[in-house]
C-alpha cells in the first residue's frame, strides 16, 4: 500500500508539472509552481519513508493519500477562465510609484542593514524573537520598492527605476547569499519575470526552467549545511561550502526519509486518533503572533488573545528549523476536509492571476508577493500567504492609494484607452 500510494503521489506531481508544460504561461501559475515545490520539497523524502518501521502503522499511506487529494485541489481550484478581482482595477500616476518605491527601498534597506549586523547565530537557520523580528517585519518594505520599480522599469524603461533596482539588489543578494534564504531567491526571480511578461511577454523558456528544477532539487537539500557553515561565520566560508557534498546529501534523503514528512505523517497520525480539531483557530494564532508584538502590549495579553490549541503529542519533538507541511495543519483543522483549503486558495489565486495579467498594477504586485508563500502551503505551513496579504493590506494598500490616478471621468472609451496607458496593457 505504502508504494502505490507513493508511485500515485509521483504521478500526481508529473501531472501538475505537465499541466505547466503545455503552454508557456502556465510555468508562472499557481498549480504548475505547486508542482515544483512538491516535486523539489517533498518528493525526495518519501522513499526513505516508505519501509520505515518506527512510523505509526498506516500513517505513511493515510498522509501521501492526503498529500495527493490536497495536490488535486489546487489543480481544481484553478480556472483558466477566472473573472478578475474588480477592485483591483487603479490606474496610478507612475512618478508617485517611483517616490513610493524609493521611500520602501530605503526604509527596507535601513532594516535589512540593520539585520544584517546581528551574528549569523541570531538570524541564520534559527527560530528568530525581539529585534531581529521586528527588522525583519519592516525589511520587507524594501521587497514592496523593489517589485514597483521592477514594475515600472518592464513597462518603460526608466534611469530611476534603474537606479532602485540595483540599489536594491546588492540587500537582496546579501539577504540570499548570507542566510540562505530560498524563497527570496525565488520571489526575486518571479518578480522579475512576472514584470516581463506582464509588460513586454517575455517567457523563461521551458527547457531551462526545468533544468531550473531539477538544479533546485539536487541543491534544496543541502542548504542546511550551508546555513550551518554561513551562521558559524556570519557570513559565506567559501572553501568549507565548496566541500559540501551535494549529491551524497541527497542520496542520505532518498534512503532516509525527510524530516518535513516524517513531522507532517505524526501529526496527522495523533490527530487521526485523537479527532481533536482547531477549526481554523491555528490561523488566527499565526496572525496574532505575527502582528501584536509583545514587547509593546505584554507577553500575557499577547497570549490572551490567541486561542487554544489541541495538544500535541507527548512523543512528537520535530527538529529545530523543520517544519510540518501545510497537509499536516490543513488536516488538524478540519480533518480530511482541511484539503479545501487549498481549492480556496488556487481559486483565489487564479482569480488575481486574472487580474493580473488583464493589466491591473495593483493586482500584479499582489501576485508577484503571493505566489511564493502560496506555494509554501504546501512544503511549510498554509498562514504563510494570509499573513503576508495582512502586511499588504497594512503597509501597500495605502500607499498605492495615494499613487492612484483620480482623473475626472471621461468617455469610457478614453477611459479605457487611458487605463491601458496609463499602466499595463492586457496581454
Amino acid at each position: 500500500m505504502n508504494w502505490l500510494v507513493t508511485w500515485l503521489m509521483l504521478a500526481t506531481v508529473l501531472m501538475l508539472l505537465a499541466w505547466g508544460m503545455l503552454r508557456r504561461e502556465r510555468i508562472y501559475q499557481f498549480p504548475f509552481l505547486v508542482g515544483v515545490i512538491t516535486f523539489a520539497f517533498i518528493l525526495p523524502q518519501i522513499p526513505g519513508l516508505a519501509d520505515d518501521r518506527f512510523l505509526p502503522k498506516g500513517g505513511y499511506a493515510k498522509t501521501i493519500a492526503f498529500t495527493i487529494v490536497c495536490l488535486a485541489m489546487c489543480w481544481l481550484g484553478w480556472s483558466s477562465n477566472a473573472r478578475p478581482f474588480s477592485f483591483f482595477r487603479w490606474d496610478f500616476r507612475e512618478k508617485r510609484l517611483l517616490m513610493a518605491s524609493f521611500f520602501f527601498s530605503v526604509t527596507g534597506a535601513f532594516f535589512y542593514y540593520k539585520l544584517s549586523r546581528l551574528p549569523g547565530d541570531m538570524t541564520v537557520g534559527v527560530q528568530m524573537s525581539g529585534a531581529p523580528v521586528a527588522y525583519l517585519f519592516f525589511a520587507r518594505f524594501m521587497n514592496y520598492g523593489m517589485a514597483i520599480a521592477v514594475l515600472c522599469f518592464a513597462r518603460r524603461y526608466s534611469w530611476t527605476a534603474a537606479f532602485i533596482i540595483g540599489v536594491d539588489l546588492i540587500f537582496y543578494f546579501d539577504r540570499i547569499v548570507v542566510t540562505g534564504k530560498r524563497a527570496e531567491a525565488v520571489e526575486l526571480v518571479m518578480m522579475f519575470a512576472l514584470a516581463f511578461w506582464f509588460y513586454r511577454g517575455w517567457v523563461v523558456p521551458r527547457t531551462i526552467m526545468l533544468g531550473g528544477v531539477l538544479a533546485g532539487t539536487l541543491l534544496m537539500n543541502s542548504m542546511s549545511d550551508y546555513r550551518t557553515i554561513t551562521r558559524a561565520n556570519s557570513s559565506p566560508a567559501w572553501q568549507d561550502i565548496a566541500q559540501i557534498n551535494v549529491a551524497a546529501n541527497f542520496d542520505d534523503l532518498l534512503k532516509s526519509g525527510g524530516p518535513e514528512m516524517r513531522n507532517a505523517i505524526w501529526r496527522i497520525h495523533h490527530t487521526e486518533e485523537t479527532f481533536d480539531f482547531d477549526y481554523g483557530k491555528f490561523h488566527w494564532n499565526r496572525l496574532i503572533f505575527n502582528y501584536v508584538p509583545a514587547q509593546l502590549v505584554g507577553s500575557k495579553i499577547k497570549e490572551s488573545l490567541m486561542m487554544e490549541m489541541p495538544a500535541a503529542a507527548r512523543d512528537y519533538d520535530p527538529l529545530t528549523g523543520t517544519t510540518e507541511t501545510g497537509m499536516a495543519d490543513a488536516f488538524q483543522s478540519f480533518w480530511y476536509f482541511g484539503a479545501l483549503k487549498f481549492l480556496l486558495l488556487a481559486y483565489v489565486m487564479s482569480r488575481l492571476w486574472a487580474s493580473a495579467k488583464s493589466g491591473e498594477m495593483s493586482a500584479q504586485l499582489v501576485y508577484i508577493f503571493s505566489i511564493v508563500p502560496a506555494i509554501h502551503a504546501i512544503s511549510h505551513q498554509t498562514d504563510w500567504v494570509l499573513t503576508v496579504w495582512v502586511h499588504m493590506l497594512i503597509f501597500l494598500l495605502p500607499t498605492l492609494a495615494w499613487c492612484r490616478n483620480r482623473a475626472p471621468d471621461i468617455h469610457p472609451y478614453y477611459s479605457r484607452m487611458a487605463h491601458s496607458l496609463a499602466f499595463g496593457a492586457s496581454r
